[in-house]
């Protein structure tokens, strides 16, 4: 029967041991997280993107004065973007507020690790290869303040399309 330590690090491998030493699995929680945090960064760049050019789009479709077919212009192109907007940032949310559960998890299985295995994490002058001085001990949610730009990036456009829309809608009827 296995003892308490070997079942809490190999809780993730289904019981098979994959790893010779606490050392690799740090190594492999670590390189997971570089590759969510990876990305999660790739998300949220192709959301802002998108976001950009529909922003640039709506603001030059609510600057056109054509005389013959401007106003109708205005009151549609704007307001279907505005409405795409919002739809694509509300679909947005899911998947990076996903990828960001998934960064937490490995930062758990890390923590975990840690605490069972503390020394694992120490370089060879016994200092912290995690942290340095200041920074949060092991367990600690420094991490999520850098996530956050990602997690709250869809829900700021959210907001800010509907009142774009509501905005663009107001404008034309108050003509």
């Amino acid at each position: 029967m296995a003892d308490l330590r070997t079942l809490l690090l190999n809780q993730d491998t289904g019981g098979g041991e994959l790893f010779e030493a606490p050392r690799e699995r740090l190594a492999f929680y670590r390189s997971e997280i570089h590759f969510e945090a990876g990305l999660l960064a790739e998300r949220t760049t192709s959301y802002l993107t998108s976001q950009s050019f529909l922003m640039i789009a709506f603001a030059s479709s609510m600057a056109n004065d054509n005389p013959d077919w401007g106003e109708l212009f205005r009151l549609v192109v704007p307001s279907v973007l505005a409405l795409l907007g919002l739809i694509t940032s509300l679909h947005a949310m899911p998947g990076i507020k996903a990828n960001f559960d998934v960064i937490e998890r490995w930062h758990q299985k890390q923590s975990e690790l840690l605490q069972v295995e503390g020394r694992v994490g120490l370089l060879p002058n016994q200092e912290s290869a995690l942290f340095g001085e200041g920074n949060s001990p092991v367990g600690g949610h420094r991490y999520k303040k850098s996530l956050m730009f990602s997690l709250r990036t869809p829900m700021i456009f959210s907001l800010v399309w509907a009142i774009f829309g509501v905005m663009c809608l107001i404008l034309n009827f108050s003509d």
